[in-house]
């Protein structure tokens, strides 16, 4: 994973928690009804965490969360906040085989090349129980590179946006059934939210 990036989030970490309060307040949730839904069971991975907003949206639905990321202070956040929390370089993911029900990665593996998200997918389905369900969340577009924001100056954070059927090839790839799609337009971005499931 980008050094960088994780170091942008430890340091801005109450900046980045208050700019996705209205994202995750105006989140559809038609997409989390989904992903319920279809769920077998209550446990479920929450790669990427971050402050833990759509964490205590799901917890609020019944489910049983796990939250991991890779920044020290998201993982303090989501921890006061009464969750099970590891931190992890989502490059070092180790859990065993069939641990959970559904994994949901929001806007967590844009953060990291192409070629590096492939091979994590490849763990995410091993880690998922058969019929179990995943669901990814990516920006759209072709944009490939670091951004800096205004409310976290002299920072960069690495960005890996994603057209459609790209998202679908390479989650397709690794065995993953493609379930269902929806787009989240809050302000200029589109975001892809999709389901898919273990077979």
């Amino acid at each position: 994973m980008d050094q960088a990036t994780i170091k942008t989030y430890d340091r801005y970490y109450k900046e980045y928690d208050d700019e996705v309060i209205e994202f995750w307040d105006n989140f559809p949730l038609v997409i989390i009804d989904e992903f319920c839904k279809k769920l077998k069971g209550k446990r479920i991975l929450n790669l990427g965490s971050g402050s833990g907003r759509d964490a205590l949206i799901l917890r609020n639905k019944g489910l049983e969360v796990v939250c991991c990321d890779a920044s020290r202070e998201m993982v303090r956040i989501t921890k006061q906040l009464g969750f099970e929390t590891i931190e992890s370089d989502f490059c070092d993911l180790n859990f065993k085989d069939n641990s959970f029900d559904g994994i949901w990665a929001y806007t967590s593996l844009l953060h990291i090349k192409k070629e590096e998200a492939q091979e994590i997918l490849k763990k995410i389905y091993k880690f998922i129980k058969p019929d179990g369900i995943f669901l990814i969340g990516m920006i759209e577009g072709v944009f490939d590179g670091e951004m800096e924001r205004e409310n976290m100056p002299g920072e960069k954070r690495y960005f890996r946006f994603y057209e459609e059927n790209e998202i679908k090839d390479m989650v397709e790839k690794v065995g993953f059934k493609f379930e269902f799609q929806e787009r989240y337009k809050p302000r200029s971005k589109t975001y892809l939210n999709q389901i898919y499931i273990k077979r």
